[in-house]
Protein backbone atom coordinates (compact mmCIF):
# COMPACT_ATOMS: atom_id res chain seq x y z
CA UNK A 1 0.00 0.00 0.00
CA UNK A 2 0.98 3.60 -0.61
CA UNK A 3 -0.16 6.78 1.07
CA UNK A 4 -2.09 9.06 -1.24
CA UNK A 5 -0.60 12.49 -1.97
CA UNK A 6 -2.28 15.36 -0.08
CA UNK A 7 -3.78 16.76 -3.30
CA UNK A 8 -5.50 13.44 -4.02
CA UNK A 9 -6.80 13.15 -0.46
CA UNK A 10 -8.23 16.66 -0.68
CA UNK A 11 -9.87 15.94 -4.03
CA UNK A 12 -11.41 12.68 -2.80
CA UNK A 13 -12.81 14.22 0.35
CA UNK A 14 -14.03 17.30 -1.54
CA UNK A 15 -16.04 15.12 -3.89
CA UNK A 16 -17.94 13.91 -0.83
CA UNK A 17 -18.89 17.48 0.16
CA UNK A 18 -19.44 18.94 -3.33
CA UNK A 19 -21.61 16.50 -5.26
CA UNK A 20 -23.54 18.69 -7.73
CA UNK A 21 -24.01 22.19 -9.10
CA UNK A 22 -27.07 22.45 -6.86
CA UNK A 23 -24.88 21.55 -3.89
CA UNK A 24 -22.37 24.30 -4.76
CA UNK A 25 -25.17 26.87 -4.98
CA UNK A 26 -26.69 25.62 -1.70
CA UNK A 27 -23.36 25.87 0.14
CA UNK A 28 -22.71 29.39 -1.17
CA UNK A 29 -26.24 30.56 -0.38
CA UNK A 30 -25.91 29.19 3.15
CA UNK A 31 -22.66 31.15 3.49
CA UNK A 32 -24.57 34.25 2.38
CA UNK A 33 -27.36 33.66 4.89
CA UNK A 34 -24.84 33.03 7.67
CA UNK A 35 -23.26 36.39 6.77
CA UNK A 36 -26.59 38.12 7.37
CA UNK A 37 -27.55 38.63 3.72
CA UNK A 38 -31.09 39.79 3.01
CA UNK A 39 -30.54 39.69 -0.75
CA UNK A 40 -28.84 36.90 -2.73
CA UNK A 41 -28.36 36.88 -6.50
CA UNK A 42 -27.37 33.60 -8.20
CA UNK A 43 -26.20 33.52 -11.82
CA UNK A 44 -25.49 30.29 -13.70
CA UNK A 45 -23.84 29.91 -17.09
CA UNK A 46 -24.65 26.68 -18.94
CA UNK A 47 -26.72 25.44 -15.98
CA UNK A 48 -23.75 26.08 -13.67
CA UNK A 49 -21.39 23.83 -15.61
CA UNK A 50 -19.32 26.77 -16.87
CA UNK A 51 -19.80 29.36 -14.14
CA UNK A 52 -21.65 29.97 -10.90
CA UNK A 53 -21.77 33.43 -9.33
CA UNK A 54 -23.40 34.18 -6.01
CA UNK A 55 -23.65 37.83 -4.88
CA UNK A 56 -25.12 39.01 -1.62
CA UNK A 57 -25.38 41.97 0.72
CA UNK A 58 -23.99 40.11 3.71
CA UNK A 59 -21.39 41.40 6.14
CA UNK A 60 -18.42 40.50 3.95
CA UNK A 61 -15.24 38.84 5.13
CA UNK A 62 -12.95 40.68 7.53
CA UNK A 63 -9.48 41.36 6.14
CA UNK A 64 -7.93 39.37 9.00
CA UNK A 65 -9.89 36.27 7.91
CA UNK A 66 -9.34 36.41 4.16
CA UNK A 67 -6.04 34.50 4.20
CA UNK A 68 -7.83 31.40 5.53
CA UNK A 69 -11.36 31.85 4.10
CA UNK A 70 -10.88 29.03 1.58
CA UNK A 71 -8.80 26.73 3.76
CA UNK A 72 -10.51 23.57 4.90
CA UNK A 73 -11.51 23.30 8.54
CA UNK A 74 -11.30 27.04 9.18
CA UNK A 75 -14.61 28.45 10.41
CA UNK A 76 -15.91 31.49 12.24
CA UNK A 77 -18.93 29.55 13.52
CA UNK A 78 -17.52 27.23 16.19
CA UNK A 79 -14.39 26.84 18.32
CA UNK A 80 -14.95 23.37 19.79
CA UNK A 81 -17.36 20.45 19.63
CA UNK A 82 -19.32 21.89 22.58
CA UNK A 83 -20.43 24.71 20.27
CA UNK A 84 -22.33 22.17 18.15
CA UNK A 85 -25.09 22.12 20.77
CA UNK A 86 -25.75 25.85 20.24
CA UNK A 87 -25.53 26.15 16.47
CA UNK A 88 -27.56 28.92 14.90
CA UNK A 89 -25.94 28.85 11.46
CA UNK A 90 -26.17 26.67 8.37
CA UNK A 91 -22.44 26.19 7.98
CA UNK A 92 -19.99 25.35 10.71
CA UNK A 93 -17.56 22.69 9.45
CA UNK A 94 -15.23 24.89 7.44
CA UNK A 95 -15.64 22.58 4.46
CA UNK A 96 -17.72 24.31 1.79
CA UNK A 97 -15.44 26.86 0.15
CA UNK A 98 -12.33 24.70 0.61
CA UNK A 99 -14.05 21.75 -1.02
CA UNK A 100 -15.23 23.91 -3.91
CA UNK A 101 -11.66 25.18 -4.37
CA UNK A 102 -10.44 21.60 -4.75
CA UNK A 103 -12.63 21.02 -7.80
CA UNK A 104 -12.98 24.45 -9.47
CA UNK A 105 -11.41 27.87 -9.93
CA UNK A 106 -12.71 30.21 -7.23
CA UNK A 107 -12.63 33.98 -6.83
CA UNK A 108 -14.09 35.89 -3.91
CA UNK A 109 -14.86 39.60 -3.98
CA UNK A 110 -15.68 40.99 -0.57
CA UNK A 111 -16.16 44.28 1.23
CA UNK A 112 -17.14 45.05 4.79
CA UNK A 113 -18.64 48.33 5.99
CA UNK A 114 -15.19 49.33 7.27
CA UNK A 115 -13.51 48.81 3.86
CA UNK A 116 -13.25 51.71 1.41
CA UNK A 117 -13.33 49.43 -1.64
CA UNK A 118 -13.89 45.76 -2.27
CA UNK A 119 -11.04 43.31 -2.80
CA UNK A 120 -10.91 40.41 -5.24
CA UNK A 121 -9.17 37.23 -4.08
CA UNK A 122 -8.22 34.30 -6.29
CA UNK A 123 -7.94 30.98 -4.47
CA UNK A 124 -6.00 27.90 -5.57
CA UNK A 125 -7.06 24.26 -5.23
CA UNK A 126 -6.05 24.16 -1.54
CA UNK A 127 -8.03 27.32 -0.75
CA UNK A 128 -4.90 29.44 -0.42
CA UNK A 129 -5.12 33.04 -1.63
CA UNK A 130 -2.83 33.27 -4.67
CA UNK A 131 -3.85 36.72 -5.93
CA UNK A 132 -5.37 39.81 -4.36
CA UNK A 133 -6.34 43.07 -6.04
CA UNK A 134 -8.74 45.98 -5.55
CA UNK A 135 -12.17 45.61 -7.10
CA UNK A 136 -14.96 48.08 -7.69
CA UNK A 137 -17.94 45.76 -7.26
CA UNK A 138 -20.16 48.39 -5.72
CA UNK A 139 -21.00 50.48 -2.71
CA UNK A 140 -21.95 49.21 0.73
CA UNK A 141 -21.15 45.86 2.24
CA UNK A 142 -21.25 42.83 0.00
CA UNK A 143 -19.52 39.76 -1.20
CA UNK A 144 -19.48 37.72 -4.35
CA UNK A 145 -18.20 34.24 -4.94
CA UNK A 146 -17.51 33.16 -8.50
CA UNK A 147 -16.90 29.55 -9.36
CA UNK A 148 -15.42 28.97 -12.81
CA UNK A 149 -16.05 25.33 -13.52
CA UNK A 150 -12.72 23.83 -14.44
CA UNK A 151 -13.88 20.51 -13.01
CA UNK A 152 -11.29 17.78 -12.92
CA UNK A 153 -12.29 14.30 -14.04
CA UNK A 154 -13.05 12.83 -10.61
CA UNK A 155 -15.26 15.71 -9.57
CA UNK A 156 -17.16 15.55 -12.86
CA UNK A 157 -17.77 11.83 -12.45
CA UNK A 158 -19.43 12.48 -9.11
CA UNK A 159 -21.26 15.63 -10.14
CA UNK A 160 -24.26 13.90 -11.71
CA UNK A 161 -24.35 10.43 -10.15
CA UNK A 162 -27.89 9.71 -11.42
CA UNK A 163 -27.08 10.54 -15.02
CA UNK A 164 -27.30 7.38 -17.17
CA UNK A 165 -24.36 8.40 -19.36
CA UNK A 166 -20.78 7.42 -18.42
CA UNK A 167 -18.49 10.33 -17.54
CA UNK A 168 -16.08 11.55 -20.22
CA UNK A 169 -13.69 14.41 -19.62
CA UNK A 170 -14.58 17.50 -21.61
CA UNK A 171 -17.77 16.04 -23.11
CA UNK A 172 -21.15 17.54 -22.30
CA UNK A 173 -24.20 15.50 -23.20
CA UNK A 174 -27.89 16.13 -22.70
CA UNK A 175 -29.35 14.12 -19.85
CA UNK A 176 -33.10 13.90 -20.65
CA UNK A 177 -34.01 12.51 -17.24
CA UNK A 178 -32.56 15.49 -15.36
CA UNK A 179 -32.73 18.18 -18.08
CA UNK A 180 -29.20 19.47 -17.56
CA UNK A 181 -25.81 18.78 -19.04
CA UNK A 182 -23.94 15.75 -17.80
CA UNK A 183 -20.24 15.19 -18.21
Amino acid sequence: MKQLPPETVQLLSSSQVITSVVNVVKELMENSLDAGASSIDVKLENHGLDRIEVRDNGLGIKAADTSVMGMRHFTSKICSHEDLERLETYGFRGEALGSICAVAEVTVITKTEEDDISTKYTLNFTGEVVAKKPSHLGQGKHQSRTINQQWNYLAIRHFHPLCPFPPRPGVIVRCPKHKYGCL
